[in-house]
């Protein structure tokens, strides 16, 4: 049996979404917001920690586009091999938030602590790394590889947020090794231009989601053309 990657990536993303001027505009516009933003919370870090802290609005912002786009992944996207797509936004989603910033009791609290005791089950996280790097491996490499050729203009959303997220680490571990040589503005600017970065890039993910991999005409099955080659009766 040969295996070819377009075979893999035929039907993935239905997304209807074209480069057209509109959308440049779009990306261009929210480019602009997300440096003004940040820029922002750099001058002004200590007016930007109220919405940066545990729970505040920047982390909720981010729990929820990593929830949405789970949930949109799972959708658009079904099928076993494709179950890492969504799967994996969710787990990011649960990351995202804590139990402890909730009230014991209330209902986030319920969700999220039950949720952590049914991922440290060992045998939930084997299978959850199962479906993730089969899915990754299977599916998500051959996919990443025909998105890198053709260009694909969810891969460049993609890869954009992942180098988000790569900064916000950076200024993260930065911060952990020097954090006794820092002020305390600037371990503040620090934290809200990683808490800033981590919403960027949920919001890139959730895009790119959305945004996915438009068929061209090659996706078109053999059946579509015969149906075409015959003339219209009408």
């Amino acid at each position: 049996m040969t295996f070819k990657a377009n075979d893999q990536v035929d039907g993935l993303f239905s997304g209807s979404v074209s480069d057209t001027g509109v959308v440049r505009l779009i990306l261009w516009l929210a480019v602009l917001s997300g440096v003004v933003l940040l820029g922002a919370v750099g001058i002004w870090p200590e007016q930007a920690l109220v919405f940066n802290q545990e729970g505040g609005l920047f982390e909720t912002i981010s729990a929820a586009c990593l929830f949405a786009a789970g949930v949109a992944a799972l959708w658009r996207y079904p099928g076993v091999t494709r179950l890492y797509i969504g799967l994996t936004f969710l787990l990011l989603a649960e990351r995202e938030l804590e139990a402890g910033v909730y009230p014991e009791g209330s209902l986030p609290f319920l969700i999220l602590d039950g949720l952590d005791v049914v991922l440290d089950v060992t045998l939930v996280r084997v299978v959850l790394a199962c479906v993730v790097l089969g899915g990754v491996i299977w599916h998500g490499i051959p996919t990443g590889w025909c998105a890198v050729k053709q260009r694909a203009s969810f891969l460049i959303v993609f890869i954009a947020a992942g180098c988000l997220a790569v900064i916000a680490q950076l200024l993260e571990e930065f911060t952990g090794l020097h954090g006794q040589a820092l002020s305390s503005v600037v371990k503040t600017r620090l934290f809200v231009m990683e808490e800033t970065l981590e919403m960027f890039f949920s919001i890139g993910i959730l895009a790119s989601v959305l945004i996915g991999w438009s068929k061209s005409n090659s996706d078109e099955t053999s059946h579509d053309k015969d149906i075409r080659a015959f003339p219209d009766p009408s």
